[in-house]
This record gives structure tokens, C-alpha cells and sequence, in this order.
């Protein structure tokens, strides 16, 4: 699983929490044991404790966890990696890969989170993006992001985990579930967001300075007050043993 360590601050500050209609497709999740694998500074975490949930952060990155335990002191967190976890066959009743399964080996991750559910167990995973295809701004920001990061492209938004989870056949995966979704906020708050993505956090400093100003020019474009209203989509699946 990829580390974020770098950039664990801006991390924290500009992702943003997941939409409701996620949380609730998950259905009642008050005192099942819940694994946020790939937990990050605990955005999915802290969303399933609001919901009764005994959650597990699992992250392969000491500074995001840490991050993660200043705002919930109480959340159980454990270094390590998704694709060979920790724990003991049949610990969690559900996994949550919140914008996290891609990062996870593909030789492992199937048959690592089938092995510590219950029999009853699910798994969900699901990822944010925006969706401001066809606006000029949009289809100029996503132009210039990927002329300055290699092997970063705007398909790569469109691909079917719930192929790749039910491609060994351990798991059944359920149709996916869309939630559409108006992010609100500043540029600043966007470019700080921006800033911890890995084709960004890669880049040498001085190359980062100057696709962030040229990302920031086509963003005006679109916002001229600098607060913006970005279409998102979130793409869930769920998953049954």
C-alpha cells in the first residue's frame, strides 16, 4: 500500500469527508467490528465512530495515524499494510477500503480480507472524484495535470474495482452504488487537497509550484470568486464472502 507520509499534513486538512449516502448504504453499522484498511489520518474512521461502529484504523503510515489519533485518542490503530494484515482469520464483521483499495497488492488483497471476515462478513470499498467533464475549466485542469504527472490520467477515475474484487471469485460483489455529491470550498482549500495526491506529492518542488499555480489559473476560470462548487461522484461497492 502506498505511503502518504510526506505530505500526511495536507492529508489531514484538504481531503474530504464521504457523503452520506455512502455511510448509509453500508446500512447499521452500530457495534459491528469494522476494519478502515488504508485508513489515512481517519476520515472514514472517525465517520463509522459517529455511527456506533468499533472501527480499527490499519494504515502502513505512522505519521497519518498519528494524525488520525489527535482527532479520535481512543481509535485502535495498527501500521501495516493491506495486502498483509495483521490480523486473525474472522476478526471484522466489515473492511472499508476508503479510497484505499487501489493501493493494495493485487496478488493479496482478495483473499487478506476474506480471510478476516466473518462468515457473515462484507466488504465495501469506494472512491471520490470530481465530475466536471465537459466544462472547459474542468476539461483544462485535467489537461494540464496530465501533461506535468506521467501515468496520471482522467480514465484512470473509471475503473471498475468491483471487477477486480470479485476476480478471484472469494468475494460476490454487489452492483455499484453512485452517489453524486456538490463539494464546496475555497481554492486554497482545493490546492492544499491537491497537494496530497502521489502524482502531485512525486513531483520535484519547483515542478509542483508551477503546475499549482497553472492548476490554480484554470480554477479562476471557472470560480472568479476563488469558492468553488465541484459535481462529485462516489462509486461504492460492496462485497459478500
Amino acid at each position: 500500500m502506498a505511503s502518504f507520509e510526506t505530505v500526511a499534513d495536507e492529508y489531514d486538512v484538504g481531503r474530504p469527508s464521504y457523503p452520506t449516502g455512502v455511510l448509509d448504504a453500508l446500512g447499521p453499522v452500530a457495534g459491528l467490528r469494522v476494519l478502515d484498511a488504508g485508513a489515512g489520518t481517519g476520515i472514514a474512521s472517525r465517520q463509522l465512530l459517529e455511527r456506533g461502529a468499533d472501527v480499527v484504523a490499519l494504515d502502513p503510515g505512522e505519521a497519518m495515524l498519528r494524525r488520525a489519533l489527535a482527532r479520535s485518542p481512543s481509535l485502535p490503530a495498527v501500521v501495516g499494510d493491506g495486502g498483509m494484515m495483521p490480523f486473525t482469520d474472522c476478526a471484522f464483521d466489515l473492511v472499508c477500503f476508503a479510497q484505499s483499495w487501489h493501493w493494495v497488492s493485487p496478488t493479496t488483497r482478495e483473499a487478506e480480507t476474506h480471510r478476516i471476515l466473518g462468515a457473515t462478513g462484507r466488504c465495501a470499498a469506494w472512491s471520490s472524484h470530481a465530475r466536471g467533464d465537459g466544462q472547459a475549466w474542468f476539461d483544462r485542469y485535467w489537461s494540464l495535470v496530465e501533461a506535468a504527472c506521467p501515468g496520471t490520467n482522467r480514465d484512470q477515475r473509471d475503473i471498475d474495482w468491483g471487477e477486480t474484487m470479485a476476480g478471484s471469485g472469494l468475494l460476490r460483489v454487489a452492483e455499484r452504488i453512485t452517489v453524486s455529491w456538490i463539494r464546496s470550498l475555497s481554492l486554497d482549500a482545493w490546492l492544499t487537497d491537491l497537494r496530497s495526491h502521489s502524482y502531485v506529492a512525486a513531483l520535484a518542488d519547483v515542478e509542483s509550484r508551477r503546475l499549482l499555480g497553472e492548476l490554480g489559473s484554470a480554477l479562476l476560470d471557472g470560480f472568479p470568486d476563488g469558492q468553488l462548487g465541484i459535481p462529485y461522484e462516489t462509486w461504492l461497492w460492496i462485497a459478500t464472502r
